[in-house]
């Protein structure tokens, strides 16, 4: 009893225990029942789960009935964008505009108020009449749009055919200049007026419109035509919508530079797969078609000329031989050998070389003259002459174009153009151009009376100068199909028809062709593969050709024509009825014979170009100088060009046009 009441941690080790346990019990049931550890801090409270999802049912409940009550109408809303476009118009307020620069010491000379200046604004006036040029290329275009970043030279492109319309102009530009330093820098102008800047025109914009013409034969109005694709300033080169001295001051510090004044003047061109002559503008182009053209008919004469001087010598071989004194004569049969062979015979056997004579006569020597071969000595010169030609062309070229340190204050005849890559085959067009300037002094007070209607006028435009309404731009077809022959079948009651069609399509610098039997009713053309045709031996990658017309054959019937001034004599001939729409019929001749003059002359020309070699295509490291730009693969439904049997190219020439189906 003793021991027990002496150890006192054994007597009260178990009730501690048990004090301990009962804290821990309370701390736990404080904790995670009567503190709420789920509550989290919203709207300034800590609240549960439950409290929350009750919170938000009530915020529910009031918004709902809110949106059920009439809106308050006692703050009405007030539109801050006149006070925001004032704003963006001048955002620098409460300057002085009268503050000048000290003046030297001791100067008398008074500072004019620049409120009180007057300019008289130059006219641009007139421009030279332009001149026009169509180049059928197969072109590289981009994939994307080009940007400031992204030109056309680091672009991914594929391959397209393009129609290329230029029209060029050219305005004195020396002239231009002079006009404008003496409205703004000139010395009868107070010193103090008088604006460096002012005094150098900034070419804006050239703008290129056209008309199209319509089915009925009218004229679409004028619509401006866009820069090309290739053109990476597009959004740089947009002119300012509003006049105002800043604004001004700013486009024509970036329009001056270099790069810009280029691209607006004489943008560049697409890169052409088809292996031609370097492109040059239209003045020159045509000049060079004409000495073309002229070359070609006089090659064409030569070998005219030539073939009739050997058909003559033909006819000219002697019919006969003379006949030796002592000898019996012998007069030989007419042969029907070259030039060069005499007559045989009759009877004996042909000698060697396709010539006979009797037994024991001793043959003559026939007297005849060798028909003259080609005039090629001729033709070298001609082609030595198209190559003198051709330097001088692009030398005189060269000597037009802008480079980065021309000045074009010192060029009376400045050349300018405008292309157009959104043309369409078969159709018409009519165009005109004109060229602008940034009027400098746009959106300020510095106009005379006269010329106030001028003070929000941001671009000084020349007069139109139209194309010549006699020179309509035909855009050739790439699409033609031509009634070969035409068979008739009685079938009981009934007759069948059908009509042989040769179908030419013009597809990356190549005509290729394909002919189909056609009945009433059938669809004119097809698509085909492409495999062994013209365009795999020109290396395109190409899996088919599309021929289809989009026509249908509606019948065959006889016609009869009467021709003749003072006699009348009938033909008789076979015509193919279709329609494109279902509803107007038109009308073809079956048989070449039969065929208009101009459709004639565009089939042969096809049949000359596919007798002829395939244009192997340009690859791009070719064309532009570059490497390490992925190409597309060419697709089947690109148009294009095709190549003479001259050997130039058709990005160097009209492609022939006429009577057709068209894309």
């Amino acid at each position: 009893m003793s021991s027990k009441k002496g150890n006192i941690v054994e007597l009260f080790i178990d009730k501690a225990i048990l004090a301990i346990a009962g804290l821990i019990s309370l701390g736990i049931l404080f904790v995670f029942v009567v503190g709420n550890p789920n509550s989290i801090e919203y709207a300034g409270k800590h609240l549960g789960p439950t409290e929350i999802d009750n919170l938000i049912s009530q915020k529910a409940v009031q918004l709902q009935n809110q949106m059920k009550n009439e809106p308050n109408t006692s703050e009405q809303y007030e539109s801050k964008k006149d006070k925001y476009l004032e704003l963006l118009k001048n955002s620098i307020k409460d300057v002085n505009v009268e503050i000048s620069f000290p003046l030297p010491g001791y100067s008398t000379a008074t500072v004019a108020s620049a409120t009180n200046r007057v300019y008289r604004i130059p006219q641009v006036g007139q421009i030279e009449k332009p001149t026009v040029a169509v180049v059928r290329m197969a072109a590289f275009v981009p994939t994307e749009e080009l940007s400031a970043t992204v030109t056309y030279d680091n672009i991914e492109t594929k391959l397209e055919d393009m129609d290329l319309v230029t029209v060029e102009s050219s305005i004195d530009a020396k002239k231009l200049y002079s006009q404008f330093r003496e409205s703004f820098a000139a010395k009868s102008i107070q010193q103090e007026w008088r604006k460096e800047q002012y005094a150098k025109p900034v070419f804006a914009k050239v703008q290129l419109q056209r008309k199209t013409q319509q089915p009925d034969g009218s004229w679409s109005d004028w619509t401006e035509v866009p820069l090309t694709k290739i053109c990476h300033l597009k959004k740089n080169l947009e002119i300012p919508q509003q006049a105002s001295e800043y604004g001004m001051e700013m486009a024509m510090v970036q329009f001056a530079k270099g790069e810009f004044r280029n691209e607006i003047l004489q943008p560049s061109v697409y890169y052409n797969a088809i292996p031609a002559e370097p492109w040059i503008s239209p003045s020159f182009y045509n000049e060079r078609q004409k000495r073309i053209t002229k070359d070609q008919e006089d090659i064409r004469r030569q070998e005219i000329e030539a073939e009739k001087g050997r058909k003559l010598q033909e006819k000219a071989a002697p019919s006969s031989q003379k006949q030796q004194p002592g000898r019996p004569s012998a007069r030989p049969s007419p042969s029907s050998g070259g030039p060069g062979e005499t007559g045989a015979i009759e009877g004996q056997a042909p000698a060697r070389g396709g010539v006979s004579r009797p037994q024991g006569v001793r043959q003559q020597p026939a007297v005849t003259k060798k028909a003259p071969e080609k005039p090629v000595v001729r033709t070298e010169r001609i082609v030595k002459t198209q190559s003198q030609d051709f330097v001088s062309e692009m030398s005189k070229f060269n000597a037009v174009e802008l480079k980065s340190d021309t000045n074009p204050a010192e060029i009376e005849k400045l050349v300018f153009w405008a292309h157009d890559d959104t043309t369409k085959p078969g159709e018409k067009y009519q165009y005109r151009i004109r060229i602008g300037v940034f009027n400098p002094i746009a959106g300020t007070n510095w106009f005379s009376e006269e010329q106030q209607n001028l003070r929000d006028q941001v671009v000084l435009w020349s007069d139109f100068a139209n194309v010549d309404p006699n020179e309509v731009v035909e855009i050739p077809q790439r699409l033609y199909f031509f009634a070969t022959d035409s068979r008739e079948i009685v079938k009981g009651a009934s007759v069948d028809k059908t009509v042989d069609i040769t179908i030419a399509r013009y597809t990356l610098g190549n005509w290729v062709s394909q002919k189909f039997n056609v009945k009433s009713g059938d669809e004119i053309g097809k698509t085909v593969d492409a495999a062994g045709t013209r365009l795999e031996q020109a290396g395109v990658n190409s899996d088919f050709i599309d021929f289809s017309t989009g026509t249908i054959m509606v019948d065959t019937r006889r016609v009869t024509e009467w021709s003749g001034a003072g006699s009348l004599r009938s033909r008789e001939y076979y015509e193919l009825l279709y329609s494109r729409d279902g509803k107007e019929i038109e009308k073809m001749p079956i048989k070449e014979r039969y065929w208009p003059a101009k459709v004639e002359k565009i089939f042969k020309e096809i049949t000359a170009a596919l007798d002829a070699a395939p244009v192997q295509l340009l690859t791009w490291s070719d064309v532009s100088g570059k490497t390490g730009v992925r190409q597309r693969a060419p697709s089947q439904e690109s148009p294009s060009g095709t190549e003479t049997p001259q050997g130039r190219s058709p990005g160097a020439q009209r492609s022939p046009g006429g009577l057709g189906v068209g894309e």
